[in-house]
């Protein structure tokens, strides 16, 4: 009803109103959406950051009477300015000052009485990401949608708007190698660590569910874990968890109760799996998390973030033959489109697979077919590559014409890491590459 009221009392006031009052009321009204728990708190947060910092700045003090043309060039030249430097600076700042505090990067505008601290900054323009760009465009579209579904106005302006685009997903996940190294690694600091670094890897949850898990959400005697919905509505969901996880979660349990009872605390149910509190009372932080998980990948040489277990779940998944309605359920997915467009990567080993399978009940002429000669000179050089790889490079240069940078490339996406004048001089070793490296173009 009070939506109702609101619309209603904007017909009169809308040729007063400017379109930075109109963003304003937008974000009224996904404040009852936030209430009622169907819009996620982050996600309202975020939205009113950016409308705060950039589209009311931008835009705001256009009247709604002349959303025309104007508006639609302003809209586009402010994407623009953030594609070019995050915070808009126009190439005049020298200097970011942020107030301070922990976990508050908000710039200080106005400099009365600032004084700076560790936090302030020289400036370097960083371009914004596609996601930011995306949700600038999402407030601007969300307020034109209102005003033009309650009548105050007769077209969407923002229709005409051309607004950022999606960026190619291409889904990368470890390999199980790499997560059995970066689980060996995490039990290796502590046990605690290494049960939090498992059930990412089983269960593929997200850092915002990570974060939340305690003791009740897990039930021990049907080997189950509970998820609540963090993101999506309706994504709630209990997970299945094999004998061998629920025995580490059973010995995490009886450290946190014996923990708590060197303080003097009975067990209640409420204590949180992943916590640096002594009684287990507060949940540890989602960005230390991040932090900690990356600076172990590194110590191991692998380059990775907590969310690409979320990958490897998903796709371990489907290549181990699970449904993809499944899949998209344990995930938390609304859409099981979700989980194949974007999570799901792909695997050489399965390609391998699907080639053998398509050729496995074609019969070919034998003949046709001379075995190729190979000059092996492995004699030549003590230090060489495999030959399964110098086979590899030698196919994709004969096949597909590439040079020693695609192949490079090329061979990163299978998990194969080797330098660009590697790949030189195998093509050399195999006459397959006259030319020097640096004159070689891929």
């Amino acid at each position: 009803m009070r939506l109702v009221a609101l619309a209603d009392g904007g017909k009169a006031a809308a040729g007063t109103w400017s379109f930075g009052d109109a963003v304003r009321q937008w974000l009224l009204t996904r404040d009852e959406y936030v209430a009622a728990g169907e819009l996620a708190a982050v996600s309202q947060r975020q939205s009113r950051y950016l409308a705060e910092t950039h589209v009311i700045p931008a835009l705001g003090a256009i009247a709604l009477s002349s959303l025309g043309r104007d508006f639609v060039q302003a809209a586009e030249g402010l994407y623009r300015d953030i594609g070019k430097c995050r915070i808009r600076c126009g190439g005049r700042m020298r200097m970011e000052h942020h107030p301070p505090g922990r976990r508050n990067a908000r710039l200080v505008r106005d400099l009365t009485g600032h004084r700076c601290g560790r936090r302030c900054k020289s400036h370097v323009c960083t371009r914004a990401s596609a996601s930011m760009l995306r949700k600038v465009h999402s407030v601007i579209t969300g307020t034109c949608g209102m005003l033009f579904r309650w009548g105050w106005l007769a077209t969407d302006p923002s229709k005409r708007i051309r607004g950022p685009k999606a960026p190619l997903v291409t889904p990368k996940a470890p390999t199980t190698a790499q997560v059995n190294a970066l689980i060996e690694a995490a039990f290796t600091q502590n046990a605690d660590w290494g049960t939090i670094v498992l059930l990412l890897s089983v269960t593929g949850a997200r850092r915002s569910e990570m974060t939340r898990y305690q003791l009740k959400h897990v039930d021990f005697d049907r080997n189950l874990i509970f998820l609540d919905r963090t993101k999506v509505k309706g994504t709630a969901r209990w997970l299945a968890l094999d004998p061998a996880t629920m025995a580490l979660l059973e010995a995490l349990r009886d450290r946190i109760v014996e923990r708590r009872g060197a303080l003097g605390l009975a067990p209640t149910g409420e204590e949180y799996l992943y916590s640096y509190k002594a009684d287990h009372a507060k949940p540890g932080s989602g960005g230390y998390l991040s932090k900690r998980f990356k600076d172990m990948g590194k110590s191991i040489g692998i380059d990775t973030h907590p969310h690409a277990l979320r990958h490897y779940a998903a796709t371990e998944l489907i290549v181990g033959g699970i449904g993809i309605v499944d899949v998209a359920h344990r995930l938390g997915h609304k859409s099981p489109s979700t989980t194949t467009d974007i999570y799901a990567a792909w695997r050489p080993e399965v390609d391998q697979r699907a080639a053998a399978l398509l050729a496995g009940s074609l019969t070919l002429p034998a003949d046709l077919f001379p075995a190729p000669s190979v000059r092996d000179r492995s004699a030549e050089q003590t230090r060489r590559t495999s030959p399964e790889v110098e086979q590899r490079i030698c196919d994709l240069r004969r096949r597909i014409g590439w040079g020693p940078k695609l192949i490079k490339d090329h061979l990163a996406a299978e998990h194969i890491a080797i330098d660009k004048s590697t790949v030189w001089k195998v093509l050399h070793r195999h006459e397959l590459n006259t030319s020097s490296p640096s004159s070689e173009k891929p």
